[in-house]
């Protein structure tokens, strides 16, 4: 098992490197770290020492189900004011041609730093639902469209397949969250290209039951759940983004609040802003401290494990780093 860490090409990153990939590949040895599970953006990646991406986190899109449905006025309803030119930054274009043109060129960004998968998260929300939980969207829904679009971008290289093996990634809203296998199992029968694979994150998870308040239980639940999904899904996964969630407190808090007062009177940025706020309290991406952790591990045996983390400074992201990786050490 290959044992990686989150990183970007954003300067939010770099800049506490000095923007030196070359310290930054000092730092994951250090940490006796296989290398990154690199955030890309939508431009050229930038030269890297050889070896230290050994994953790609595609840029992903929260809201963008209804435009690639081709759903008459989606794009003003998601993003009323936004100019054309930046629509592929918010869900890949104005149309599926566009989404499918815009995933193609991140695929191939990606495959240019030769890494063993890429991800892609299996999800869609939009703001108001984020906060009020009623979808008009199931996760067969989001799956569905999910596989179209992957097909069609795949469908465009040769041979059918990816340039790079695809990770596909639980969340917690609609769409793929391993709550059960017919989901997955779901996903897995309309693909129609063979280089892909699943990557469970372990606080997306758990942010599926607002009941967890404390570490134990939480363990307790990822490995509850997977013991209830089919072999073949559970063999299907490769990856584990490794942190841990416990924000049942504020979930059932904020379920019972529902939508902030005003909020259909604040302008989209507002509206937005806030949805982002709710999702960063709601998945924490703290690490484990219990060697419980290693459950999770065992009865996964993936083979790659990346430590992910939210952190305001290097210092903090050292501590969950040196944290984590305790845990998952001790005997």
């Amino acid at each position: 098992m290959k044992q990686l860490m989150n990183f970007s090409v954003y300067s939010s990153d770099t800049e506490r490197f000095g923007h030196n990939w070359q310290a930054v590949a000092a730092y994951a040895r250090q940490y006796k770290l296989d290398g990154l599970e690199l955030l890309t953006g939508f431009d050229p990646p930038p030269e890297l020492p050889a070896g230290l991406v050994q994953g790609v986190h595609l840029p992903f899109w929260v809201t963008w189900l209804d435009v690639w449905r081709g759903r008459p006025g989606a794009v003003e309803r998601y993003f009323p004011g936004i100019p054309p030119e930046y629509l592929p930054y918010y869900c890949g274009g104005a149309t599926p041609a566009e989404i499918v043109a815009a995933s193609r060129q991140a695929w191939q960004h990606a495959a240019q730093l030769r890494p063993n998968y890429a991800v892609f998260h299996v999800s869609h929300v939009e703001p108001e639902h984020s906060f009020t939980r009623r979808f008009p969207y199931s996760d067969a829904d989001v799956i569905s469209a999910t596989a179209d679009l992957l097909n069609a971008v795949a469908a465009t290289f040769p041979g059918g397949e990816p340039p790079v093996r695809l990770f596909l990634e639980n969340l917690w809203w609609p769409g793929l969250t391993f709550a059960s296998s017919a989901a997955a199992e779901q996903l897995a029968g309309r693909l129609k290209f063979n280089n892909w694979a699943f990557v469970l994150d372990t606080g997306h998870l758990m942010n599926t039951n607002p009941a967890l308040d404390d570490e134990d239980a939480a363990i307790d639940f990822v490995l509850e759940t997977l013991a209830r999904l089919s072999p073949a899904v559970v063999e299907r996964i490769e990856g584990l983004h490794f942190n841990l969630s416990t924000s049942g407190a504020y979930q059932r808090a904020q379920i019972e609040q529902g939508l902030p007062a005003g909020f259909h009177s604040w302008d989209w940025d507002r509206q937005t802003e806030q949805s982002r706020l709710n999702a960063y309290q709601i998945d924490q991406h703290r690490p484990f401290t219990s060697p419980r952790c290693r459950e999770i591990v065992a009865a996964l045996r993936p083979q790659f494990l990346t430590h992910e983390f939210l952190s305001a400074s290097q210092a903090e992201f050292d501590r969950k780093l040196g944290t984590q990786q305790a845990a998952l050490s001790m005997t």
